[in-house]
């Protein structure tokens, strides 16, 4: 029996067609995830290189294993650090980039993640593991805490808007 698949990626054909990957490329995953899209850029790597960005220590864990055969690189950051990491890495030009935004069905399912409604389990709606839980900000931040997080917001997007 084979076990079902943790994540399936969204358009893969379509995304890797669109990437046009030269075998020799640099090409980052700024959403790596559990390696749907990764896996399949970089079979199609010779001397290319694929570096991919994650902040679930969980789906970093699970890309590892899956690209182990593989030339990559995995950073455990946001992909707000993509030109500091890359510089820190020697990598001054890519060839490609994609982001798959959004929260993977993995986070969702897993109810000791916080992110649904579906399982009894503490509210924690973090990425990464780290800082603190949706569970801390809803139950410890003060009302002006609260007043200053709204008010923040609506100064950001009334200059977007």
């Amino acid at each position: 029996m084979s076990e079902k698949p943790i994540h399936i990626p969204v358009l893969l054909s379509e995304t890797i067609e669109s990437l046009d990957i030269k075998p020799d490329g640099i090409y980052v995953d700024c959403t790596t995830g559990f390696a749907g899209h990764s896996s399949e850029i970089a079979k199609r790597l010779t001397t290319g290189r694929l570096i991919g960005f994650d902040r679930d220590p969980d789906a970093v864990k699970a890309a590892e294993e899956k690209l182990k055969d593989y030339p990559h690189t995995l950073i455990n950051r946001k992909f707000s650090t993509f030109d500091e990491s890359l510089d820190e890495i020697g990598v001054g030009k890519v060839d490609g980039v994609l982001m798959d935004l959004g929260v993977s069905s993995y986070q969702l399912d897993t109810a000791e993640r916080g992110f649904s409604y579906h399982e009894d389990a503490p509210l924690d709606m973090r990425m990464s593991k780290s800082g603190l839980s949706a569970y801390d900000v809803v139950n410890e931040y003060s009302r002006n805490s609260w007043k200053r997080y709204f008010s923040s917001t609506a100064r950001r997007n009334s200059h977007t808007a």
